[in-house]
């Protein structure tokens, strides 16, 4: 009988281990119950109407999108850039979760996925309702990076790093916002400056054939419609830059008929851009706005050569320091009637005596 109590025994405690590993096993199993090329979040990038990015100091960003284009709301809705808002969609939409690297809450700490230590804090919204919530966190090798889904406890790799969700308004800001299309201008304005395109041809205005430096107008034109925007500024700061002349001023006409003038306001370390077309103020490097600021109309002029004669007849400091005037040759040496002579006495052998004196001496 009691031996019998023992087996019985026995076999509950091997059914009660059993049971311990099979929940065990079924909990650990629980980390990769997905396929490992299961989508980390289920999206649709295109809609997507918000994105909500914030960091573990604070920082943080909005971009919101309207008629196509993202906004960003904290930055006096300064443009974002469209592609590479699209670009980080499409990331995290298409990326793979893999296999889980841990499930326990402790774990989204210790990689710095937890709702209260986290390097970013994501959400992706749809109108109102938000369809992802997640974290990112530690580095998990170059351009991965430790993810966890709010609502879940796993924590993942996915390819997308810190780098790719800033959380300033000046990394999202559409940098070429200023830019113009050559192909779209019919005529560009600046101080005495008049260019006029023709077919695909860009003229100076009043210069006769040849008398522009075609070079010099392409590089003008670049300068122009090349302009690169570095931050949006505060307009309560930058308005009042604008209340004397700006330091240089273009207007840019389009085909049709159309246009946009360019203000450019000198700050302590950089300029301030005001378009007609926006009430947003940027800030620009000096290195672009100094070489409009010197563009004058004789830059783009051919040098003729009378020109160069008549600034070098008016002893031009300019002109003399560039090109000096070459050294006057030396005139030619005169001989002189006693220099026959003395070639004649170099010529004719020494007296005898003198000679005998010259043997001995030596």
């Amino acid at each position: 009988m009691i031996q019998r109590l023992i087996y019985v025994a026995a076999a509950l405690l091997i059914v009660q281990i059993g049971a311990a590993l099979f929940l065990q096993v079924r909990s650990s199993s629980g980390l990769n119950a997905a396929e490992p090329n299961a989508l980390f979040l289920s999206i649709s990038p295109d809609t997507i109407t918000a994105v909500q990015i914030s960091a573990g100091d604070g920082k943080k960003v909005t971009l919101n999108k309207k008629d196509n284009n993202w906004l960003m709301p904290d930055a006096f809705s300064a443009p974002a850039d469209r592609g590479q808002v699209e670009s980080l969609l499409k990331k995290v939409a298409e990326a793979k979760q893999g296999l889980a690297v841990a499930a326990t809450k402790g774990a989204a700490k210790r990689f710095q996925t937890a709702a209260k230590d986290f390097l970013r804090h994501v959400v992706f919204k749809e109108g109102g309702k938000t369809v992802a919530d997640f974290y990112l966190g530690k580095s998990a090798g170059f351009k991965q990076s430790y993810a966890r889904v709010a609502a879940q406890d796993a924590v993942f790799t996915i390819p997308v790093s810190d780098f790719e969700v800033e959380t300033t308004a000046d990394k999202w800001l559409d940098t070429s916002l200023a830019r113009l299309n050559r192909d779209e201008l019919k005529q560009v304005t600046l101080g005495d400056i008049s260019l006029t395109r023709k077919d695909k041809d860009w003229l100076l205005d009043g210069a006769a054939e040849g008398e522009a430096v075609k070079g010099e107008l392409d590089k003008l034109l670049n300068k122009i419609t090349g302009l690169t925007v570095e931050a949006v500024l505060d307009p309560a700061k930058a308005a009042p830059l604008f209340q004397q002349a700006p330091a240089v001023q273009f207007t840019a006409t389009k085909n049709d008929g159309s246009s946009v003038t360019y203000a450019l306001a000198k700050e302590k370390d950089h300029y301030v851009l005001k378009m007609s077309s926006s009430e947003l103020y940027f800030k620009i490097g000096t290195w672009q706005a100094e070489e409009l600021t010197k563009m004058k109309r004789e830059n783009l002029l051919v040098k003729k050569p009378e020109q160069a004669q008549a600034a070098e007849a008016a002893g031009s400091p300019a002109n003399a320091e560039a090109s000096p005037a070459p050294a006057s040759p030396l005139p030619a040496a005169v001989p002189s009637e006693e220099q026959p002579k003395q070639e004649e006495q170099q010529a004719s052998p020494a007296p005898p005596v003198q000679q005998e004196k010259n043997n001995a001496a030596e």
